[in-house]
């Protein structure tokens, strides 16, 4: 029975001693893909800010006509953070605001996707 035990806890220090290398291995992999995402998360939120810049300019130094196309709109603006109503709303936001509350850009497009209205709104 003694030889039983002591076989039992050489297996236990054998299994945990192989083994804690690969658990650790995965949580190394987790953090990596943590750190990836995080990265990823910082890119986005400064290439948001900076579009939304864009778009302030835009609407403040340009007499903005309508009729103009998504694609000349995002050539002078970027890429926005949403495009709502199937494409029809495009929301330009800096990393500050949500989109409940703070500065927000809308602009509207018709059916034919031009441009039909925008706006600039601050929300409390």
């Amino acid at each position: 029975m003694r030889h039983i035990a002591i076989f039992i806890i050489i297996l236990s220090a054998s299994f945990s001693v192989f083994l804690s290398p690969l658990f650790a291995a995965g949580e190394i992999r987790k953090l990596t893909g943590l750190s990836a995402s995080m990265d990823r998360m910082a890119k986005e939120e400064k290439a948001e800010g900076k579009n939304y810049q864009k778009a302030k300019e835009f609407i403040q130094g340009t007499e903005i006509a309508k009729g103009l196309s998504g694609d000349e709109i995002k050539k002078q603006c970027g890429n926005p953070v949403v495009e709502a109503d199937n494409g029809l709303r495009w929301v330009y936001k800096p990393p500050t605001s949500t989109f409940f509350k703070g500065e927000k850009i809308y602009f509207f497009f018709n059916s034919d996707g031009k441009l039909s209205d925008w706006e600039q709104v601050y929300q409390d």
